[in-house]
C-alpha cells in the first residue's frame, strides 16, 4: 500500500468514476484502475461496488476512507516540516459565498507563504467536503454542529448580525424612532433561501417578524451583492450582514418596536489530523 494509491483511492471515492477522477489527477482511467486493483489486492478486499460505470464505496471502502485521509494529512505535515521555507503550501477552504465576502481577505493577509484556494458551497456541503478530504477547512455557522464528528475540531471565529439597512438617499436614512409602520411605506428586497445552508425557506427567512408586521416586497433575489446594490441606490430596504453594511457604506436602521437580534455564530472547522501549518493558520485567524 503506497501513498499514491491512497491518494488515488480518495479521488475515486469522491468522483465515483475513473474518468472524473483521472481528470482531477491529470492521469488516465487506466492508470487509476491499475492503482485501485493493486490497493485492493494488497488489502485483500474490494473497496467499491461496481454499478455500471460508477464506483460506489462499499463497507470496506467506507472504513478505509477516513483512515486514508488521516495518512495523507500526516504526509502533508511531514512534507511541510522537511521542505525549504520558501515552499508554498495550499490551504483549501470551503464556505458559503456570503461568508467568503467578509473573510476571504483576512485569510490571505494572515497566511504568509500559504496559498488560499476557496470553494463556494453551502455549509453542510462544505462540511461534507472536509470529511471526504476535498478541502482542509470549512467556514460555517454554528448551525452545523449536529453534523460534526469526533474527527473534526471547531474554532470560534466570531459572529455576524443581520440588520436593516438603506442607502444614504433613502427617505428613511436619517429618520429616528422608526416604527414598522414607517417601514411598511417602502419596498423591500428579500432572499427566499438561507445564504448559509441554501435551504429555501420563503421570503421571511431574512429575519423579518412576518407574523406581526406586513411589508411591501418588491424584489426577491438570493444574490447578496445584488441586494446591497438595490439598497445602496436607495431603491430598497433589506436585512444585510453588518460587515456588508459597513463595506457598502449603507445606513443601519433602528426600529423602536423590534427587539429581534438576528445573530449567527461563525466557526472554522478542520480535521484533527490536519497538518500543523493549517492548525497554526486557523489559530492565528481565530486568536
Amino acid at each position: 500500500m503506497e501513498i499514491i494509491e491512497l491518494n488515488r483511492f480518495i479521488a475515486i471515492a469522491n468522483a465515483q468514476t475513473l474518468q472524473s477522477a483521472a481528470i482531477k489527477l491529470h492521469t488516465t482511467p487506466g492508470a487509476l484502475s491499475k492503482s485501485l486493483k493493486k490497493l485492493e489486492s494488497s488489502l485483500g478486499v474490494l473497496l467499491f461496488d461496481r454499478i455500471g460505470k460508477q464506483l460506489v464505496l462499499n463497507e470496506n471502502g467506507a472504513r478505509l476512507l477516513p483512515e486514508a485521509i488521516k495518512i495523507l494529512d500526516l504526509t502533508r505535515n511531514i512534507e511541510s516540516l522537511l521542505r525549504p521555507e520558501q515552499s508554498v503550501f495550499c490551504c483549501r477552504i470551503s464556505a458559503p459565498a456570503i461568508l467568503q465576502y467578509r473573510w476571504v481577505a483576512l485569510f490571505g493577509s494572515r497566511a504568509s507563504g500559504i496559498q488560499i484556494s476557496y470553494e463556494t458551497d453551502f455549509e453542510v456541503a462544505a462540511l461534507d467536503k472536509l470529511k471526504r478530504g476535498l478541502v482542509d477547512v470549512a467556514l460555517t455557522t454554528s448551525l452545523v454542529k449536529p453534523y460534526l464528528t469526533e474527527e473534526l475540531e471547531v474554532h470560534s471565529l466570531g459572529q455576524l448580525t443581520l440588520e436593516l439597512a438603506v442607502g444614504d438617499t433613502h427617505p428613511l436614512a436619517h429618520k429616528v424612532n422608526l416604527t414598522h409602520e414607517d417601514l411598511a411605506r417602502f419596498p423591500f428586497a428579500v432572499p427566499e433561501a438561507s445564504p448559509f445552508c441554501g435551504e429555501v425557506r420563503g421570503i421571511g427567512c431574512d429575519g423579518w417578524p412576518s407574523a406581526n408586521f406586513n411589508r411591501d416586497i418588491k424584489w426577491v433575489l438570493n444574490d447578496y451583492a445584488a441586494l446591497c446594490e438595490l439598497v445602496r441606490c436607495g431603491a430598497a430596504i433589506a436585512y444585510l450582514p453588518d460587515y456588508m453594511i459597513s463595506t457598502w457604506q449603507l445606513t443601519k436602521l433602528s426600529v423602536v418596536d423590534d427587539a429581534r437580534h438576528n445573530t449567527e455564530q461563525l466557526c472554522l472547522i478542520l480535521r484533527r489530523s490536519a497538518p500543523v501549518w493549517i492548525k497554526d493558520l486557523v489559530k492565528t485567524i481565530t486568536g
